[in-house]
């Protein structure tokens, strides 16, 4: 059996429309009738430059973040049956695993059940960004901090702690706060285009503080609330040769703290100050097959905290039918810096 799929034939080319055959799901693997894929920042880097992708993977099928229905499942796989409604993220690295086709296969024990109240386009709008900024809350690769279910945080006085969130307007922003609220924080200061519909957004995911990032003086505003006492600091959006200046210099100065980010960058060392201590710069990869045990926890936990309304999820767009040049247009909008509402694919329906 055939499937329709958009595939990357060669970086710094549109993805194009092919057909491929339907994959058979192997032990530990769930076939999976896609409903809705959810597009994100790094499919259209992907595309374009080829960031963290082996040439040797080409094609390849862009699109994480996944929600549908369970078609077949493997000889082992005992926790979901043949109609049950799932989401995950996608394992891209190979065709088979990827988003962007009518089907594909997942790993059973990074899967979730959708709560019943939530859609498969809701829910099409987490896997990727809530797993990014989980890994650099609570993974080593990042903040390292103890997670929501931990022993390790009944000890850990999140109350007596603050935490930065520089892009908090972003996407993997918005997941961060509200998984920084989830476990305490006593402030949570986020950096963002501030505006009044924003501010109040944030706000209702939990933020404590919103500065404006454009404003002259955002790093005397962000001291005046926090003092000398930050340790931790995530950057959603920043990249470049002296992109993570900010975060580290915003760090205390008398006692070693941590930036995590999502996206590699520098540090000009003239602009940071003297940290005493020093400090720590740790760019994280949000993936759960790549931490796979901080993986399992993560799926396992997640629909009860969306039960009861302690993660929530995003607003969208849908695209009907894998249209190549839609779909495309929908990662241009990426690409140009535009105001983006996170786009979510519908594979079986037309446009």
């Amino acid at each position: 059996m055939s499937q329709k799929a958009l595939v990357l034939e060669k970086f710094g080319t549109p993805l194009v429309l092919q057909t491929r055959p339907i994959p058979e799901p192997k032990q530990h693997q769930i076939l999976l009738k896609i409903i809705a894929v959810g597009l994100n920042p790094h499919d259209q880097k992907i595309r374009d430059y080829g960031i963290i992708i082996n040439p040797d993977h080409l094609p390849y099928i862009t699109g994480n973040d996944i929600a549908g229905v369970v078609e077949n499942i493997g000889p082992d796989v005992t926790a979901f049956k043949r109609g049950d409604r799932v989401f995950a993220q996608a394992d891209t690295s190979t065709p088979d695993g990827g988003g962007t086709q009518q089907y594909t296969v997942v790993l059973a024990d990074l899967v979730a059940p959708i709560p019943r109240f939530l859609s498969f386009g809701e829910v099409a709008t987490l896997p990727t960004i809530a797993m990014a900024s989980f890994v650099a809350l609570f993974h080593p690769s990042g903040l390292g901090l103890p997670a929501p279910y931990s022993k390790e945080r009944e000890s850990f006085d999140y109350q007596r702690h603050n935490l930065l969130v520089i892009g908090g307007g972003s996407n993997c922003g918005k997941l961060a706060i509200q998984f920084a609220r989830l476990v305490g924080f006593g402030k949570i200061i986020t950096l963002a285009a501030k505006t009044p519909e924003k501010e109040a957004e944030l706000k209702e995911l939990g933020a404590t503080h919103i500065l404006d990032r454009r404003a002259e003086d955002v790093a005397e505003q962000c001291r005046s609330i926090i003092g000398d006492g930050l340790l931790y600091a995530l950057d959603t959006v920043n990249h470049g040769p002296t992109a993570h200046t900010l975060g580290v210099s915003l760090l205390s100065n008398r006692e070693k703290g941590t930036l995590a980010t999502l996206l590699p960058g520098g540090v000009d060392e003239s602009k940071v100050g003297n940290k005493a201590a020093g400090y720590e710069v740790k760019f994280s990869q949000g993936s759960g097959h790549l931490h796979r045990e901080l993986g399992q926890e993560f799926w396992k936990h997640l629909p009860g905290w969306l039960e009861v309304g302690k993660i929530r999820t995003l607003r969208y767009r849908t695209i009907n039918g894998l249209d190549e040049k839609v779909v495309n247009e929908a990662l241009d909008v990426y690409r140009d810096g535009g105001s983006v509402m996170k786009a979510n694919v519908h594979p079986h329906e037309s446009s």
